[in-house]
């Protein structure tokens, strides 16, 4: 029953994906990226979130999941450029604050479109400065062997975009994709702060990554931050930039910037 559920799930995504970008079911929720030193926000990370009127609010580890599986992601990481940049174009024709957004892709993404080309079509379409968008890509993506990949990679550095590593840490080829791409950012996985309190082979290995980092001209940034003992080490350690639920939950656009004009989040841009 579990087996057909789930075939079930990944039949009805398939097929309401189009329908689901069109009458805007899919949202764009931002999560807060804060500078360690200042502890205020200094960027932002566009997630998607499905509330599906059938299946209510749907899982990104479903759909995303299912969407890369039928080589349908690069309909939602588009749809995402799209509305991150029409936004961005809003906010600054009102006169706001304009933050940096860092923009996530799949490896299919690579593999289905001139994805460097079609980016820069979007930015062009509404007038967004490059400085205003991070190009992520998860540690997973990368290959030592990938010309093709390397080469869109490159042309998003020419096209003077930002390129930030995601995921650091959770895959196994980390430190040997290091030597074979270049990053502005390195985003330091989750799972090292898993049981954080009292593991000091945990602090060993995050103090030594940043370290390693800066040494190849990288920033860094920790994902997954929920306690303030985590935080502390952190910045104290050299950290630049830090997200996760000690700083905010992923939000809608108005709500974000809500916070901003009451004062809970004070910029630092």
């Amino acid at each position: 029953a579990s087996m057909a559920n789930n075939f079930q799930k990944k039949q009805y995504i398939i097929n309401n994906i189009d329908e689901a970008i069109k009458n805007e079911h899919i949202k764009v929720y931002y999560q807060p990226v804060v500078n360690a030193a200042s502890g205020k926000l200094c960027g932002l990370e566009a997630l998607a979130r499905w509330e599906d009127p059938q299946y209510g609010f749907l899982s990104p580890a479903d759909f995303i999941q299912t969407l890369e599986e039928y080589y349908q992601i690069y309909k939602l990481d588009m749809f995402v450029v799209e509305k991150v940049c029409r936004n961005l174009s809003q906010r600054k024709n009102r006169g706001m604050p304009l933050i940096p957004v860092s923009l996530n892709f799949s490896r299919r993404d690579f593999d289905s479109l001139n994805l460097a080309d079609d980016v820069e079509a979007c930015l062009q379409k509404y007038g967004i400065d490059k400085k205003l968008i991070h190009i992520e890509v998860t540690e997973s993506t990368l290959s030592e062997n990938d010309e093709k990949l390397k080469e869109i990679l490159r042309r998003f550095r020419s096209n003077g975009y930002a390129l930030w590593l995601d995921d650091f840490g959770a895959g196994y080829s980390g430190l040997n994709v290091l030597k074979e791409y270049d990053f502005d950012m390195m985003k330091i996985d989750m799972k090292f702060l898993s049981g954080f309190s009292g593991n000091t082979k945990a602090r060993h290995i995050l103090k030594n990554i940043i370290t390693m980092a800066k040494e190849l001209d990288m920033s860094t940034l920790t994902e997954g931050v929920e306690t303030d003992e985590a935080y502390q080490f952190l910045k104290e350690n050299g950290c630049e930039q830090i997200q996760g639920y000690l700083f905010g939950r992923p939000m809608p656009g108005a709500e974000l910037y809500e916070k901003i004009k009451t004062g809970i989040y004070q910029l630092d841009l």
